[in-house]
């Protein structure tokens, strides 16, 4: 039984993207871009903190997991796309209590919110090669 508001962690998710792209842009650290970040919608802010903290404390290691396991670059994408990655990611890695076919589905839709018109094709096409690498080891 989930103990969280499902519209709460979506925007939650959102508002991860936001300080990644922010992050990305400005080379600002979270910790300075989370003193001035505000949301006045009510989102999942314990979700949204430990994302953050696991990006903050893998990033490398989820850019390594993207580029050893597909034809990209990540410095090559679009800061949008790039921080949808970065979050999928994370939660593939990081969050195996959330069912991988949600995280893809919430990032197509952050996607088709945020990003260029064909992005979401983009990020579903990568993301399904990523999920291959999880069914390997299942």
């Amino acid at each position: 039984m989930k103990d969280f508001n499902a519209k709460e962690r979506t925007l939650a998710r959102e508002n991860i993207v936001k300080v990644l792209y922010q992050q990305d842009l400005n080379q600002y650290s979270f910790s300075d871009i989370l003193k001035t970040f505000v949301e006045k919608r009510s989102y999942d802010k314990s979700y949204f903190e430990n994302i953050i903290l696991l990006i903050g404390q893998n990033n490398e290691k989820i850019i390594d997991f993207i580029e050893k396991n597909t034809d990209l670059h990540i410095d090559k994408l679009i800061p949008i796309d790039r921080s949808i990655l970065r979050l999928s990611v994370c939660e593939f890695i990081y969050r195996a209590d959330v069912p991988k076919k949600v995280i893809l589905n919430e990032s197509i839709d952050i996607a088709k919110k945020y990003s260029t018109d064909e992005s979401y094709r983009f990020i579903n096409n990568i993301l399904d090669q990523l999920l291959k690498c999880f069914d390997k080891n299942d």
